[in-house]
């Protein structure tokens, strides 16, 4: 049905331009879409300066829309994000149903710009498509991965806490497991008496009819989708039809978008692994599963002990977790009881890897959220290509040290990220520092006298330098040796040092051409993020390999932008020129290349 008006807005939700029925009287552009509108609620008080539709929208919804009262008519405003922007249309009030395939095809465009909106996303397009088919209820039960167990995601509709009594099954397992197994709608109007529905409290209010699909294509089972009326006499062949259309867009959206998360979780580690920064590498995916579910805390636990932690969690000793058994379990959510939990809540998810669990992962919410096991699917597809990487090929690491100089300063032993604190004294922490600088030569002791202790007497500044050893031993135990009247730095053979790493890459690049010398050029200036010791930029003891390190990053950069231009990579070489020119904005040379590429 075509509207009656369309306005389309920018991101600020002025109005862009209007096509409308001239009885409306909308005319204008470059005002807000409220100030044009001046639409009313049913009550007659006024609407539009508060709009429901746009608070939706910027929240994450690809869908919304409210009852409208314009000069005297009753109308219902609808909206869909649009690019950076908003489109408005406005309808009589008992209009049509929507087109489903235009439904979900908007929301397949959304999703695909907006894969942050996912859980919003989906629960707008279920109401639309349960108002739509005259149903009371609709819930989408993803499968994980593995095919093992099928988890509710998104639920929309009346009765929410009876429809959460169990959000998890297992094939063959209840309605969505018996459909899932044999790949057939399952449908009835007499669900009160059928034995296979396991969740009890939905029957006790009277839900009658039930309409089960699956969700398919050839790659295999996606999820199952389920629609419940109280209505006995509910049409189901008119649903069925209308999910026999919508369905394999709906299965391949869905595989599309969980395909892309698994994808992205392994280029969150591929970057880093690929510089050999394999602690790193577990720590940001930690973090983006964190950013995408929108937990408070992440904990993963691996085969061999090893534990990665982000935000906030709770103690947990991971004994005898069921989910090591492949189970999905948790803590006021429906889901089988962890032993482990403490009262908050959480869900707890086997993380599979050549047909066998290698790990378990931990979401923690302050608040639960939406069904509280929507998260779990998603992050089972997230975390599906970068679990093996993690924790099989992997599992060597990550090394016993870690450093991070370039830009900054961070430590990690053995996993754990030390802060200044952790060294005792800052001294010991600046002293740390200091022989990095100089970690391939012998530092005499009257030389760190002189740069630590320049105005002690020699006996107080002596006792001051074996205090600073003394605590930076404690830390990180073997790391000084003394012979005799020197010190040095004495490194474990399995390390991490991101100034080193970064050296031999761009000696590598040195001996390389072409695209080859092009890829790891570029792997080495990732790490370079800043002068050595950006921290401490007046640390005259560091000028002279910090100005080295950018005598090299400089050149890299140039010779980074000559190979990207005969590649063809323009956009690649005006950034490194521009980087190079952030570094030094005195080099004429990138200038020069970087005004011909901008013309």
């Amino acid at each position: 049905m075509k509207p009656l008006a369309r306005l389309r807005l920018d991101r600020e939700g002025r109005v862009t331009s209007v096509e409308a029925d001239p009885a409306l009287g909308l005319e204008g552009t470059n005002l807000p879409c409220a100030a044009l509108v001046q639409g009313q609620d049913p009550f007659g008080r006024p609407l539009c300066a508060r709009c429901p539709v746009q608070r939706e929208l910027r929240r994450g919804a690809y869908r919304a829309s409210t009852p409208l009262l314009l000069k005297g008519r009753r109308l219902r405003c609808q909206g869909y994000r649009e690019g950076e922007g908003f489109r408005v249309e406005l309808y009589p009030e008992r209009a049509e149903p929507p087109d489903l395939l235009l439904e979900l095809s908007r929301l397949t465009q959304h999703l695909l710009r907006h894969p942050e909106g996912f859980p919003q996303a989906l629960e707008g397009f279920l109401k639309t498509l349960r108002q739509a088919l005259s149903m009371e209820a609709a819930e989408l039960f993803l499968a994980d991965p593995e095919g093992h167990h099928l988890i509710l995601t998104v639920y929309e509709g009346l009765h929410r806490e009876a429809f959460l009594e169990k959000p998890w099954f297992q094939l063959g397992e209840g309605y969505p497991g018996i459909v899932a197994l044999r790949r057939e709608p399952l449908v009835t109007h007499t669900l009160r008496e059928d034995p296979r529905y396991l969740r009890q409290k939905v029957k006790q209010l009277g839900y009658q009819t039930y309409i089960c699909v699956p969700l398919e294509l050839p790659q295999g089972l996606i999820g199952v989708l389920n629609l419940a009326s109280r209505n006995p006499q509910a049409d189901h062949e008119e649903v069925l039809e209308a999910l026999s259309r919508i369905g394999p867009l709906f299965a391949s959206t869905l595989y599309t978008l969980l395909t892309r998360l698994g994808e992205t979780g392994l280029f969150a580690l591929g970057a880093h692994l690929g510089r050999g920064e394999v602690s790193e590498a577990r720590h940001t995916f930690l973090h983006q599963l964190r950013r995408f579910t929108e937990a408070t805390g992440v904990r993963v636990v691996g085969r061999s002990g090893e534990r990665l932690e982000v935000g906030l969690v709770p103690p947990c000793a991971m004994q005898d977790c069921p989910a090591w058994r492949g189970e999905v379990v948790g803590f006021k959510n429906g889901l089988p009881p962890c032993p482990e939990a403490e009262g908050r809540p959480r869900v707890c998810l086997p993380l599979w890897a050549g047909g066998e669990v290698v790990a378990v992962g931990t979401l923690f919410h302050a608040r639960p959220p939406k069904p509280p096991t929507g998260p779990a699917a998603p992050a089972l597809w997230f975390a599906r290509l970068a679990t093996p990487l993690l924790f099989t090929a992997a599992k060597e690491a990550p090394p016993e040290l870690e450093v991070y100089a370039l830009g900054g300063f961070r430590v990690r032993h053995r996993g754990e990220e030390l802060s200044p604190k952790s060294f005792g004294r800052s001294g010991a922490y600046r002293l740390f520092k200091f022989l990095l600088a100089n970690k391939d030569r012998a530092l005499y002791v009257d030389e760190l006298l002189e740069t630590f202790f320049p105005d002690l007497p020699p006996e107080k500044a002596r006792q001051e330098l074996y205090a600073l050893v003394y605590h930076l031993r404690k830390t990180l135990p073997g790391v000084v040796e003394r012979e005799g009247e020197y010190y040095h730095l004495r490194l474990p053979e399995k390390r991490f040092l991101d100034f080193e790493r970064f050296e031999e890459l761009m000696r590598k690049a040195d001996l390389e051409e072409g695209l080859s010398a092009f890829k790891t050029l570029r792997q080495a200036l990732e790490l370079y993020k800043g002068p050595l010791f950006g921290d401490d930029p007046y640390g005259e003891w560091a000028e002279a390999e910090r100005a080295y390190l950018q005598e090299r990053a400089l050149s890299g950069l140039l010779r980074l932008g000559e190979l990207a231009e005969a590649l063809g990579y323009k956009e690649v070489a005006k950034e490194a020129y521009a980087r190079a020119l952030r570094l030094e904005p005195l080099l004429e040379e990138a200038r020069e290349r970087l005004s011909a590429l901008r013309g």
